[in-house]
């Protein structure tokens, strides 16, 4: 009988180490400090500052970020969404914000504003592969990937999405042939044997349609010339301007050259199924 009283002990003891070590704080969570309240969700505004000729601005409206400084244009949310990452960021050091040139932070190398905080970048801790950064009235000791993910420039952040989130084509017109959505349905003019299948993926490519990279044109538009009509009512004016090694095509409407791989150009420029062949 007493063994078995034991035993139920040791089960009561061995249950409340068990919940306590669940529901006590990580070592993480204990030893280390936070350094912004901030959460990305709610961030509708960002700047950064690297030097006096590099300095952009960043705005959330209807959940797609622009850039809206230097130049006005779609940002990359998965480059943005890199940028906001330092608030969650937590750090196993905190100093008072003073003899700041000890942390290469009387001259910071750049500074990330987020809403009203600022994050300013020092110099590096070659011993624990860390930086220096000043948000408030702290210094905090944080991983590299916070100050990598600061652009080098404006372009640095284009969106490389053709089109934006909103932005539904229902009619594209290229020089050989053109592709209208009725009644639910792609239809090609002239007509092809291409297979309702075929000419389903084919638009669904343009609506997809991700360069490998983006960046500013401000040239003359030459032809040949794709005009794609979207849904919301506008047309769209993409210049092709280059063939090889890359396809850059060029939106009229944003200034914007998106450059392509040959691969997934020849898709876009190609009549549904062809590109298979």
């Amino acid at each position: 009988m007493k063994s078995w009283l034991a035993l139920a002990a040791l089960a009561v003891v061995v249950a409340a180490l068990g919940g306590w070590l669940y529901y006590k704080p990580s070592a993480r969570e204990t030893q280390t400090q936070a350094v912004s309240t901030l959460k990305a969700g709610d961030v509708k505004r960002v700047r950064v500052e690297r030097t006096p000729d590099v300095q952009l601005a960043l705005e959330r409206r209807d959940g797609t970020w622009y850039i809206t400084e230097p130049f006005k244009a779609r940002a990359d949310g998965f480059q943005v969404g890199r940028l906001l990452q330092v608030l969650d960021t937590r750090s196993a050091v905190r100093y008072p914000a003073q003899a700041l040139t000890r942390y290469g932070l009387d001259k910071p190398m750049a500074r990330l504003t987020i809403e009203d905080q600022r994050f300013d970048f020092g110099a590096f801790n070659t011993t624990t592969r860390e930086q220096y950064v000043l948000a408030g009235d702290s210094v905090y000791l944080i991983a590299l990937g916070a100050g990598a993910a600061l652009p080098r420039d404006a372009e640095a952040l284009l969106a490389r999405e053709l089109f934006a989130p909103g932005e539904a084509p229902v009619r594209i017109e290229l020089p050989e042939f053109t592709a209208i959505l009725q009644d639910g349905t792609w239809q090609l003019n002239p007509p092809t044997d291409a297979s309702a299948d075929d000419r389903v993926a084919w638009a669904e490519a343009w609506q997809r349609a991700s360069a490998l990279r983006a960046e500013r044109y401000d040239g003359a538009l030459p032809g040949p010339f794709v005009r794609v009509t979207l849904k919301s009512g506008p047309t769209v004016t993409l210049g092709l301007i280059q063939r090889e090694p890359e396809v850059v095509m060029v939106r009229s409407d944003e200034g914007i050259a998106y450059r392509f791989v040959q691969g997934a150009a020849k898709r876009l420029l190609s009549a549904p199924g062809a590109a298979r062949q």
